[in-house]
């Protein structure tokens, strides 16, 4: 029997060192060839009694206002820098993963089903910009003559549990400070890019240095370009010439969930309290020594300080110059999933059983 997989959030994953398989905190969705299940891309997000203890799965924050997105469609906005949420319609109901500000007033939220939606007024309301079915067209269109890659695609569509869905999910989003050039990435090394802020998108599967497909976590981009991070230690930079994702030699071979720019340092962290920093846009890595084997789903700036959040909720202060991190806060309690600081005294973390708010007063050099 051919068995489908939809994938549920993939950053904070544990990977096995001897095989790289994936084992996920929350179960697999399994369903058999022919099983029928809701579209949940044409499905809007149903209203939770109890929205703010659900489970969420990124976190994003900008000028007093903070949003956070999860299973479901799960959507919840807060006005007052995370003290009280509430519920915010969505227009599918497919698992969102991650959630970033991207200008003044412009959110964007990505998750299951490739589905990225977008606000134009800070999270009031949103639309659904981009799904699998338009992701699938857009596949099918760049391969166009290639019998190598129509059969790659073919292949990945098999395993949808939905008929003419791209399978893989979106799990993180950028843009350039201008709006308009921008970025997004997921499973099965999925990438798509942007010109025009979004409002059309082109496939670049086959302009990044990935012929395992790798899945693709997290991006970031700052003084050094723009960076790509994934499992098996990959980490690739946009080639501003050839207009390629090439990759980067790392020390590490698990998996990066995340990946963020402080300045001209560039920080990869992710499976078992792995972190590295490149002060060299990529090319030479130094380790730092976090001192936990909890996995690091977060990085946040505060000031001129960076910090590590774990999923254990372990914040961790990073001393680039002494390449290690120490505990500066512990949040004991459900998983967490992501991170955002949502003023100069607050950090919002997306957890199991919702958001939680930490006070945070840390001047670290």
């Amino acid at each position: 029997m051919t068995f489908l997989r939809a994938f549920v959030r993939l950053r904070w994953a544990l990977a096995s060192l001897a095989g790289g398989c994936v084992l996920l905190p929350v179960p697999w969705v399994i369903a058999a060839q022919g099983t029928a299940r809701p579209d949940l891309i044409d499905t809007p997000s149903r209203t939770l009694v109890v929205a703010q203890r659900s489970t969420v799965s990124g976190v994003a924050s900008q000028g007093g206002r903070t949003i956070a997105v999860g299973p479901r469609g799960l959507i919840l906005l807060s006005e007052d820098r995370g003290v009280s949420w509430r519920q915010i319609v969505s227009p599918v109901s497919t698992d969102l993963t991650t959630v970033r500000f991207v200008s003044s007033g412009v959110v964007w939220a990505v998750g299951h089903d490739a589905v990225a939606l977008r606000s134009s007024d800070s999270g009031a309301s949103w639309e659904r910009v981009l799904d699998g079915r338009a992701v699938l067209t857009l596949l099918r269109e760049s391969a166009k003559g290639s019998e190598e890659m129509e059969g790659e695609i073919q292949r990945t569509v098999e395993q949808s549990a939905t008929p003419e869905v791209w399978p893989a999910p979106l799990l993180d989003i950028w843009f350039a400070p201008d709006g308009l050039t921008g970025f997004a990435v997921g499973g099965f090394g999925l990438i798509l890019k942007t010109s025009d802020a979004g409002n059309t998108w082109q496939p670049w599967n086959w302009q990044i240095d990935n012929p395992q497909r790798y899945h693709l976590y997290a991006l970031t981009g700052g003084v050094g370009g723009v960076f790509v991070a994934g499992e098996q230690g990959l980490v690739m930079h946009l080639d501003a010439t050839t207009q390629r994702f090439e990759r980067v030699q790392t020390p590490y071979h698990g998996s990066f969930f995340g990946i963020a720019s402080f300045g001209s340092r560039l920080l990869a962290y992710g499976l078992r309290g792995n972190a590295f920093v490149s002060e060299d846009s990529g090319h030479t890595w130094k380790k730092i020594e976090t001192g936990t084997d909890a996995n690091l789903v977060s990085a946040v700036a505060h000031g001129d300080s960076a910090f590590l959040v774990s999923q254990q909720g372990n914040v961790l202060a990073v001393d680039f110059a002494a390449a290690r991190a120490i505990i500066y806060d512990q949040a004991p309690g459900a998983e967490v999933y992501g991170a955002a600081m949502t003023d100069s005294h607050r950090l919002a973390l997306a957890r199991l059983n919702g958001v939680g708010v930490i006070a945070f007063n840390a001047q670290v050099k």
